[in-house]
């Protein structure tokens, strides 16, 4: 994880699940749903546009991997990804999982209240870091 000062909001040091050549997976402090990532271009632009074929070529595999370990770990029903770009003005994917049923896990229980939909993602501040770490390591296993 070099250079990645821009990005230092999303704290990729202590949320990243997975690093790619060019794309790093983050779990978000928020976790809007169960799962919750931001997937980071590793490299500073402003704008989707400017997105390289190489980086571009690498995405579906990123998304594959991130899909598959929240199947395999939570099992959603769908998955929503949002382009924001608002405060934070690098290229980063919001990647929420969707569930239409409660999940209980890490002592908590879990409701996408909003499923259909759209999720809200200021309702719930961050988890405390204790409880972040446990469903990183979750994730990665």
């Amino acid at each position: 994880m070099n250079n990645l000062d821009f990005m230092k909001k999303f704290k990729p040091e202590k949320t990243c699940l997975k690093e790619f050549k060019y794309w790093i997976v983050c779990l978000r402090e928020k976790q809007a749903t169960l799962g919750a990532a931001v997937i980071l271009l590793k490299r500073e632009t402003n704008s989707l546009g400017n997105v390289l074929p190489e980086e571009a070529t690498e995405f579906p595999k990123v998304i594959k991997w991130y899909e598959e370990t929240c199947q395999k770990k939570f099992s959603p029903i769908v998955f929503n990804y949002i382009i924001l770009m608002f405060n934070d003005k690098f290229v980063h994917y919001h990647a929420l999982p969707r569930y239409d049923k409660e999940i209980n896990l890490f002592g908590m229980t879990w409701q996408d209240i909003d499923y259909p939909r759209m999720v809200n993602l200021k309702r719930d501040g961050p988890l405390d870091e204790a409880k972040l770490i446990e469903i990183k390591k979750y994730m990665q296993n």
